[in-house]
């Protein structure tokens, strides 16, 4: 199984086809792990860094509501700091867990809409624990991020770093643009390729067909995800 990990990232091509043919949802469950290990080893490292980025977040969306009178807003910020900054008891437990469970449901959304995408477009039918599996596998660019990213993060004491278009800083933050940008990441481009890739075994496609298929689904989830995310940060402008 371990070097069905590393030679995902090595040599796609022949292990996906191994994967396609022999695994299931219980080898499923080794990436999927070994991804959520690194997320709880990482926000843990990263404790300190991610309260003062919710200090941060929670302070400009007070100060940029004028609903809000400046008692209310101390009121507030008195009570969130402790919540934030404790470090322990539920708020650190909440932290942790969610940044784990967030990988098994990106998997289980991303195989779902791939799935119907890609009947859809490359015109035959795949059983979901067979696209679960090779999504699951797909994702294991996420472990060479977190080992690239939580040093870094770390060392500079700043969780904004990006690795794709993000980088450019362009548009206000929270902006349609500025998360689109930030979205068309070197590691995610890698995971939708590697999907294309297992696709190509499952759907018996040339790469280029299941690549233009999971391209579409990829910056469809884009232009909606940055969207809401631009309509929320407006509302907690307004």
């Amino acid at each position: 199984m371990f070097s069905s990990l590393v030679n995902t990232l090595t040599a796609p091509k022949e292990t996906f086809e191994k994967i396609s043919e022999d695994y299931g949802f219980k080898e499923a469950m080794a990436p999927l792990s070994v991804i959520m290990i690194l997320a709880v080893i990482s926000s843990m490292i990263l404790s300190d860094q991610i309260a003062d980025l919710q200090w941060d977040q929670i302070q400009q969306s007070l100060n940029d509501n004028p609903n809000i009178s400046e008692e209310q807003k101390q009121e507030i910020l008195g009570s969130q700091y402790d919540r934030i900054y404790s470090g322990s008891g539920a708020s650190a437990i909440f932290i942790y867990a969610s940044s784990a469970i967030s990988w098994p449901v990106r998997v289980l959304f991303w195989s779902l809409f791939s799935m119907l995408i890609s009947n859809l477009i490359l015109g035959s039918k795949n059983k979901f624990g067979k696209v679960f599996t090779v999504a699951s596998f797909s994702y294991l660019p996420s472990v060479v991020e977190y080992l690239v990213k939580t040093p870094i993060q770390y060392s500079t004491d700043n969780m904004m770093i990006f690795t794709g278009l993000g980088a450019f800083g362009i548009g206000d933050q929270g902006s349609f643009i500025n998360n689109f940008l930030s979205g068309i990441d070197i590691f995610a481009i890698w995971r939708v390729y590697l999907t294309a890739v297992g696709f190509t075994f499952l759907y018996k496609s040339k790469i280029n067909d299941t690549l233009r298929a999971l391209a579409i689904l990829w910056m469809s989830s884009l232009v909606i995800f940055s969207s809401i995310g631009a309509f929320f940060a407006g509302l907690g402008g307004a």
